[in-house]
């Protein structure tokens, strides 16, 4: 790792963190709640709804620069399947043919904040505009069982009929649960605050 790589890190970290706070703040009227560094999560009584956020190029290493480009992936985990890793069995931000039209913005410099307002404005405008319908589309446990184009494998379908039955395991839900960083102790509800606030 070159000098020059190693010193864009910390602004490069910064400046992931200041879009991951500024975008909890955004999703928490809708239910969400940031439950890993990259999750946001909202839990129902047999399966999580989450969004995920990734920054291109993370896996490459030490950054060479300050420009940050993100894309947000969106799924649907059962509680009873505790399999890892997390499936990003949703649409993402990237797939040009669902969101071509939509013109997405989603980078802005670390360093001089370029840009930044209007990547943030359209990281929400993907939550609301198209994660939205889409997690909508899939909130009733009969949707995820029966209908063909469902996100869920068969494993996964699996394990939300063994749940609908009862037969859910509090030791594959907890594991779940961990792997998403949330709360296992307190109080199940059904539909988050927001949705209640919805309907």
């Amino acid at each position: 790792m070159n000098v020059e790589a190693s010193s864009k890190t910390p602004i490069v970290r910064a400046g992931m963190e200041r879009i991951s706070r500024d975008f909890s703040e955004g999703l928490a009227g809708l239910g969400y709640a940031r439950t890993r560094s990259k999750f946001w999560t909202r839990r129902y009584e047999h399966h999580l709804e989450f969004i995920h956020l990734f920054r291109s190029g993370s896996s490459y290493g030490a950054p060479y620069n300050a420009s940050i480009s993100l894309r947000v992936h969106l799924g649907i985990a059962v509680l009873d399947d505790e399999r890892e890793p997390t499936w990003l069995n949703g649409p993402n931000s990237s797939d040009l043919a669902l969101f071509h039209a939509d013109r997405f913005h989603l980078r802005f410099n670390a360093a001089s904040g370029s840009t930044y307002e209007r990547c943030l404005e359209d990281l929400l405008r993907f939550a609301t505009t198209r994660a939205e319908p889409w997690f909508s589309t899939w909130r009733e446990p009969t949707a995820l069982l029966d209908e063909e184009r469902s996100p869920l494998d068969g494993e996964a379908r699996a394990a939300l009929a063994r749940a609908l039955r009862g037969e859910a395991s509090s030791e594959r839900v907890a594991l779940t649960l961990k792997r998403f960083g949330v709360p296992v102790a307190g109080a199940r509800a059904k539909r988050p605050r927001a949705a209640e606030a919805a309907s």
